[in-house]
């Protein structure tokens, strides 16, 4: 009866599929498709954070989902 498992163990730890190498999701501009057409997102790691860094992301976001359609 001690062997019994109470809690699993987690998942394993994986690795990323791309190295990664900075700031941002990786090397390069990344595409958002956004309500105005596609944008392309480049991180600036010298650049000062804004509250608006991840505005594109959340247009790409509201255009995706479909709930400004109607």
């Amino acid at each position: 009866m001690n062997d019994l498992i109470l809690h699993p163990a987690g998942e394993t730890e994986t690795t990323a599929l791309a190295p990664f190498s900075g700031p941002g999701p990786g090397p390069g501009p990344v595409p958002v498709d956004t309500f105005g057409g596609r944008i392309y997102v480049e991180w600036d790691p010298q650049a000062a954070v804004t509250p608006l860094g991840q505005l594109p992301f959340f247009t790409e976001c509201l255009q995706v989902s479909g709930l400004f359609d109607p």
